[in-house]
């Protein structure tokens, strides 16, 4: 909600149109980024026609093989949400698309999209903003998808085999420190614990 909030602050108080326009393309580029599971390298590479059918129909589901997995040919099945589905929406109200073989996150500079130096400074700029006193840059997104799907899922334990097929990683163990849970476990720990504390 903080990062939300900083962004709509941003859209509303933009000093001119072009400005205005960044302000809404980065609210629909976070959204999706913490929405889709998406690595930064694969993010910043979508285009309007992954979204879109040839006929303007939105998509419930697509498949994309991600850069980093390329020489394996994986490929990885996405499915969009609402919370994407009303920011891609929401975006394309106010900019509509031109051509369906855009870039979602042109840079300006070219027609290529932006690189992942240019997403890991918006992501770190917007959370500084909102407060968020974390160490966070570009797979944060990414890594906040992780996190909330285990916390959200009634069986944790299917969500992190789930999770651990989707990020491609080799054990839970790697997802459960990928998305945090292990810190966050070590700290609960540390704070259940507190001998002597009555004493004292």
């Amino acid at each position: 909600k903080a990062i939300i909030d900083v962004l709509n602050k941003r859209i509303e108080e933009a000093p001119d149109e072009n400005k205005r326009m960044i302000a809404c393309r980065n609210k629909m580029m976070l959204l999706i980024g913490m929405n889709s599971s998406l690595r930064a390298s694969d993010l910043i590479s979508l285009k309007w026609n992954f979204f879109y059918d040839s006929n303007g129909e939105f998509k419930d589901v697509n498949s994309l093989q991600p850069k980093k997995t390329r020489k394996q040919r994986k490929f990885v099945k996405l499915y969009f949400n609402n919370a994407a589905k009303k920011a891609i929406e929401n975006y394309i109200k106010e900019y509509p698309i031109e051509d369906m073989d855009d870039y979602l996150f042109k840079s300006r500079q070219g027609d290529g999209p932006i690189v992942e130096r240019t997403l890991w400074r918006i992501v770190v700029d917007v959370a500084a903003e909102a407060g968020i006193d974390k160490n966070v840059g570009s797979h944060s997104l990414r890594k906040t998808f992780g996190y909330w799907a285990w916390h959200n899922a009634e069986d944790k334990n299917k969500a992190l085999v789930v999770l651990q097929r989707l990020f491609n990683h080799s054990s839970t163990q790697t997802t459960l420190r990928y998305i945090g849970l292990l810190d966050n476990e070590i700290e609960d720990m540390f704070n259940s614990v507190d001998l002597g504390l009555d004493y004292i």
